[in-house]
């Protein structure tokens, strides 16, 4: 119970620290979506005929969620076109470029997305929240670092316990506390 209280902690301070940005906090808001989604979240490789994965086609980490490969890069309308309504979204200003963040909840992951240089929301972030969700390689919250390294091979960079893994734009980074992994998330690289 203190290790899943522990990741909750961790992952809710990152998503606070890149929602709140530097937008004023007078203009966030925050909605529930009546959603026709179950939240399951699956570890199987999208097919080829899922056009919600521009990034991972190039060979990018992507995740897959209700069977849509999600990818760090993915346009906003793409993404919401392939799961539907979130759980929950919250937006703010964005400190990162003009516009809104967004990050949408959908079971057990959330992903926060930002506007780029032309002003398109991209998804920026895919944190896993809770050890139902895994990467496609199979890899999920409380597994170990031989788990993550047998998946993933030793080509990591590390920076005190985070290990991240860069592959085209995208990055995968895993936070590894003794030996167990306390945090997954797919990054765009910037």
């Amino acid at each position: 119970m203190k290790k899943t209280i522990s990741v909750y902690v961790l992952a809710l301070c990152l998503l606070a620290a890149f929602a709140a940005g530097c937008g004023g906090k007078d203009d966030n808001t925050v909605t529930t979506a009546a959603s026709g989604t179950s939240g399951e979240t699956t570890a199987s490789p999208a097919s080829d005929e899922t056009t919600a994965a521009p990034v991972a086609a190039q060979g990018g980490f992507y995740f897959s969620l209700n069977g849509a490969a999600v990818s760090p890069g993915m346009e906003q309308d793409a993404l919401l076109s392939a799961l539907g309504d979130a759980d929950n979204v919250f937006q703010a200003p964005s400190c990162a470029g003009e516009g809104t963040d967004y990050t949408y909840t959908y079971g057990g992951v959330e992903i926060a997305t930002v506007p780029d240089a032309q002003g398109v929301n991209r998804v920026n972030a895919i944190v896993l929240k809770d050890d139902l969700s895994s990467t496609p390689e199979g890899v999920s919250l409380f597994m170990t670092m031989a788990d993550m390294t047998a998946a993933y091979g030793e080509d990591y960079t590390s920076s005190g316990n985070a290990y991240t893994y860069a592959r085209d734009n995208t990055l995968l980074q895993f936070i590894v506390e003794g030996d167990e992994i306390t945090s997954i998330q797919y990054l765009l690289e910037e």
